[in-house]
């Protein structure tokens, strides 16, 4: 047993033993006395000031509370450690099911965990706050946040943070490419806000298309879905609107079910490139079947409110491609704060873990 719990223990047990106490602690390089009378009331002083002598805890700042981050913070020991965590969002989000979501074959809510409630099962203390981290300073070891829950909080949104030890698990970014008119005129699919906003929009586009004074074109732009990207997050949305749309929607607007499209764009030859060559070949073959168009080694190049521009790589044409909705799902990229943090480190294109020598 320590020195500062033998101490509190012993003032708490007995405190009737102890009506002149004399402590002397050795603290850093020098002496300290505490001296306390019983009979004066001051028993509990003593025991708070023995407190605050005990050595703090290191302080854990994890930012992030996806995949990496939960993981970690159901291993780490809590109660040896100050826990700190920050995130834009206040819930875990098991991302796989998000295509589903998007066609309400799964609701939202049955993919998210709030962070609290996680946090809430350990044995110990663990801080949240719902902030972005803005900057990281490794030399100063402080994160600087901001808070976007009410912007008319002026001045009280923004603090920082210092650390001991610092996990970084913000995730990735979409990555446009810097393709024009991405960000602007295109859905992403990479947050349970996402896939609810891809919903709303496939049922505006149906809205939109039953409207009496629309021309026939701008019902078949209205109805023409188009994904970019060819990975597995795409694949499974395609899919799923399929089944979405020729299950569910033309039942509820028959009268433009024969004008629904849906085209997947990708710049490789095939789609799932990465993974085996029978499994591309299989989903092809089903899109095939089902009406979806594929269109391989093909670039996006621009994107506006109602086409997009893809230029064809084996004859150099470029194709303008109507459109009522486009879902961007070409990979992703680093986030700028991480980048920003390993050029300080002067690690920019990795992380070294473990130096070796020989």
């Amino acid at each position: 047993m320590g020195a500062f719990s033998f101490l509190s223990r012993a003032l708490h047990s007995k405190p009737s033993n102890y009506s002149k106490l004399v402590v002397l602690l050795t603290v850093s390089s020098g002496g300290l006395i505490a001296y306390a009378d019983s009979n004066s009331n001051s028993e509990t002083k003593v025991v708070e000031y023995v407190h605050s002598l005990e050595p703090k805890k290191k302080r854990v700042l994890v930012l992030g509370t996806g995949w990496g981050a939960t993981s970690f913070l159901k291993d780490l020991d809590i109660s040896s450690y100050d826990v700190q965590v920050v995130s834009p969002r206040n819930y875990f989000a098991f991302t796989p099911l998000l295509p589903s979501v998007t066609c309400g074959t799964v609701e939202a809510r049955s993919i998210v965990e709030p962070i609290r409630n996680i946090i809430k099962k350990r044995n110990g203390e663990v801080k949240f706050w719902e902030a972005e981290c803005l900057k990281i300073d490794p030399k100063e070891k402080r994160v600087h946040c901001r808070s976007l829950i009410d912007e008319n909080l002026v001045g009280k949104n923004d603090f920082s943070l210092d650390y001991d030890y610092l996990v970084i698990s913000v995730g990735a970014k979409v990555n446009t490419f810097n393709t024009p008119g991405v960000s602007e005129h295109c859905h992403f699919l990479k947050e349970v806000e996402d896939a609810q906003s891809i919903r709303r929009a496939v049922i505006d586009c149906f809205e939109k298309a039953v409207l009496p004074e629309l021309s026939e074109d701008e019902r078949k732009m209205n109805l023409h879905f188009v994904i970019v990207g060819g990975g597995p997050t795409g694949i499974e949305f395609a899919a799923e609107l399929h089944d979405f749309v020729h299950e569910d929607l033309v039942k509820i607007y028959p009268s433009v079910k024969d004008l629904v499209r849906i085209t997947i764009i990708q710049s490789g030859d095939h789609i799932l490139n990465t993974f085996d060559e029978r499994i591309s070949t299989f989903a092809e073959k089903k899109f095939q079947r089902d009406g979806i168009e594929v269109l391989t080694g093909c670039r996006v190049v621009s994107v506006t409110d109602e086409s997009l521009n893809m230029k064809i790589k084996s004859t150099g044409e470029n194709v303008s491609v109507p459109h009522g909705i486009i879902v961007w799902s070409t990979g992703v990229g680093t986030r700028p704060v991480v980048t920003d943090f390993m050029e300080q480190i002067g690690q920019a294109t990795g992380v070294l873990l473990q130096q070796m020598n020989g």
